[in-house]
This record gives structure tokens, C-alpha cells and sequence, in this order.
């Protein structure tokens, strides 16, 4: 994603802030922040952000058919954006925050 996509993208993410029907936006930010806490257990540093694991959290217990698929599309946003990465470990990928959430 070049430099002027992902910007144009974070300020739609920011124009939807005080807008009550941006489940997108809500979604992506849950699953920021499951990450971001999963990362601080344990002081690892990193999170092994299984979409099974993080549907409920994500979704606020109510998720939906496609629950999943969602999840793995907010995780692919999160990283195109530059907010996460993931990096092989020991042969597990692990999920790092890059940055903090800034729309």
C-alpha cells in the first residue's frame, strides 16, 4: 500500500470517530487492543493473535457469520497501516505493536 492510500485510509478511519454506526472503525480498534493487551500479559512483548480467540472480544461477544474472516481482514488493515507486524518465531508467528492508534 503506498504512503497516500494508507493516509487517505487513517483519515476515513479519523472522519468516523464520533460516528455511532462505524463498526468498522469499533472493530478495528478492538482488535488493536486485544492485541496490545494480549501483548502485555506476561510482559512477552508480542501476541500470538489467534482470530478464534479474539472473536468474542472483537465482536463484544456478539459476532457474526463471517466473524472470523473479519478478523483476519482487521489483522491485514492493522498491518498495511503500519500499527502491527508480524514476524515468524521459533516457528510461530508472533504480532508486535508498531505504533500506537492515532484516528
Amino acid at each position: 500500500m503506498d504512503e497516500k492510500t494508507k493516509e487517505d485510509r487513517i483519515q476515513y478511519l479519523r472522519s468516523k470517530r464520533d460516528d455511532p454506526t462505524a463498526n468498522y472503525r469499533s472493530y478495528l480498534i478492538n482488535t488493536y487492543n486485544y492485541i496490545l493487551e494480549d501483548s502485555i500479559k506476561d510482559n512477552k512483548g508480542w501476541s500470538k493473535a489467534s482470530s478464534r480467540l479474539m472473536l468474542n472480544y472483537v465482536y463484544k461477544d456478539e459476532p457474526d457469520h463471517m466473524g472470523l474472516e473479519m478478523i483476519d481482514q482487521f489483522k491485514k488493515d492493522l498491518r498495511e497501516l503500519g500499527y502491527i507486524k508480524l514476524i515468524k518465531i521459533d516457528n510461530t508467528w508472533r504480532t508486535f505493536i508498531v505504533k500506537e492508534l492515532d484516528f
